[in-house]
């Protein structure tokens, strides 16, 4: 009962994998076919690094991110390829061991400023998002607007590179909106369930991004790793304001049903933004930096993530990947054939097909389950006379024993000859080998049937096939699928 229920479990997970695992085969489908047409879609790189670095503002939203705050913001300010930046850190008033840890490093670094929210955190991210966006009105009123502005999570370990990226796409290319890849970097614990989150993160932005891109499609912003021209803000400032002041207009108009002249006042609201030049300058001059990185994490958490060496003698990276793979791939297989081959034969059974069917009739003395005829005559048979009928036919009790292919003649009440195929100790072999022989074909005009029988207390199942008029006939037919006993 036990292997029956796993069984059915074993099918349900299996079904239920199958069906979720539709659209990721889908989607690595469409990733092999069209990853040649993402690469030929890409821009040409070569030129990042030659580009006039433009002003750029980062975004950090921290409530009670005291504990990594300090690490992202020192090893940006370390490594960042790349000088005209500033970093607006969204805190709260009532989260004072963050605040304490961004003051300090906008003390010693002046290219972090602290953006204290008006209210008792936590709120929400869009109103942190907000706070830090007035911080940046306020901050370019005195030193010109930036040209591109980023939003990053407050643990995040900001690519070296990445800047450069965003300043060549976003303030040369022409791009509204930028969303790069985000691969989260697996813990030295490696707790189950953040590791499980790493992956299917990775799968989605190393996999899903490149499909749709390809493909023209939408592509969807992560919430960190995202970057917007500045204009984008603007077109939303402008034109939400006019937008509002047209409907307000709107709204007094003494005639409601004038839907015309409604139409004219939204239309001249949103062509004034299409006709406005935005000007850019930036006045503020370079200070000396002063670098902090006072946290226990001193390693590169990104030289992992290029196609060199890990470590010095070990792997590269995508040997590495393969090695998992097929390491995975070995232990799954490696089960299955376990259960397979420890579980019960009559499971096996059910799965046969073409020039199997007759290997898998032919049972052996020696087959676990079933109790075949050898032993059935030590069970059921008495043998009165051991006279031999005709090759290898023996006369018995009940019948007639065919040691040739180890199969039972029994007589029923008409004096036509039922074959006695097999007796098994579970109904569900009996069951399993009575398909398997419908499975041949062979006995379409015969009745297969399963006979249950107590011997001393124990059950016995038969499988019976019938009806013949002579042993030759019945014989016939059994050495379709009996190969002769050695």
């Amino acid at each position: 009962m036990i292997y029956e229920i796993f069984q059915i479990l074993l099918w349900v997970t299996a079904i239920m994998l199958f069906i979720s695992g539709i659209d990721d085969l889908y989607l690595d489908v469409l990733y092999w076919l069209q990853r040649r047409k993402y690469k030929k879609k890409l821009p040409d790189f070569s030129e990042m690094f030659d580009k006039e670095e433009k002003p750029i503002a980062v975004f950090l939203g921290a409530w009670r991110e005291s504990s990594v705050i300090g690490r992202t913001l020192s090893y940006a300010i370390r490594n960042l390829n790349y000088g005209n930046f500033r970093f607006f850190v969204g805190v709260y008033p009532n989260d004072p061991d963050t605040l304490r840890v961004v003051q300090e490093i906008s003390r010693k670094d002046s290219r972090v400023i602290p953006c204290v929210n008006s209210q008792n955190g936590p709120t929400t991210k869009a109103d942190n998002l907000n706070s830090m966006f007035a911080g940046v009105i306020e901050y370019e009123k005195r030193y010109g607007q930036f040209e591109v502005i980023l939003v990053h999570d407050a643990e995040d370990f900001i690519h070296p590179n990445s800047l450069k990226l965003y300043n060549f796409l976003l303030g040369y290319k022409g791009y509204h909106a930028v969303q790069i890849p985000v691969i989260p970097i697996k813990s030295s614990l490696g707790k189950l369930f953040h590791r499980t989150y790493c992956d299917a993160f990775a799968e989605v932005h190393t996999k899903d991004m490149i499909v749709r891109q390809a493909m023209g499609t939408f592509i969807p912003f992560a919430g960190t790793g995202m970057g917007f021209h500045r204009k984008t803000f603007n077109y939303l400032e402008k034109y939400n304001w006019d937008l509002e002041r047209a409907k307000m207009h709107i709204n007094d108009s003494d005639d409601p049903f004038d839907t015309e002249s409604k139409r004219d006042v939204i239309s001249e609201a949103e062509s004034k933004f299409s006709e406005e030049d935005f000007t850019f300058s930036n006045d503020e001059s370079q200070r000396s930096s002063i670098y902090i990185n006072e946290t226990s994490y001193h390693d590169d958490p990104f030289s992992s993530l290029n196609d060199e060496y890990i470590q010095p003698g070990s792997k590269k990276v995508p040997d590495s990947i393969k090695g998992y793979t097929f390491m995975f791939l070995a232990m799954v297989i490696g089960w299955v054939s376990f259960l397979i081959y420890t579980g019960n034969i009559e499971a096996q059974q059910n799965v046969i097909t073409g020039s199997e069917i007759i290997e898998k009739l032919n049972l052996k003395p020696s087959d676990a389950n079933a109790n075949e005829n050898t032993e059935n005559v030590k069970l059921e048979k008495e043998i009165n006379s051991s006279r031999v009928i005709k090759d290898d036919i023996i006369s018995v009790s009940n019948g007639f024993s065919d040691e040739k292919y180890n199969v039972l003649y029994i007589k029923d009440k008409n004096n036509n000859f039922v074959i006695q195929e097999s007796v098994w100790g579970t109904e569900t072999g009996a069951q399993n080998r009575l398909e398997v022989l419908n499975t041949t074909g062979y006995f379409s005009k015969r009745k297969v049937e399963i006979q249950t029988v107590n011997n001393n207390g124990r059950l016995l199942f038969k499988v019976l096939i019938s009806s013949y008029g002579t042993i030759d006939q019945a014989r016939s037919d059994i050495s379709k699928i009996k190969q002769p006993v050695q």
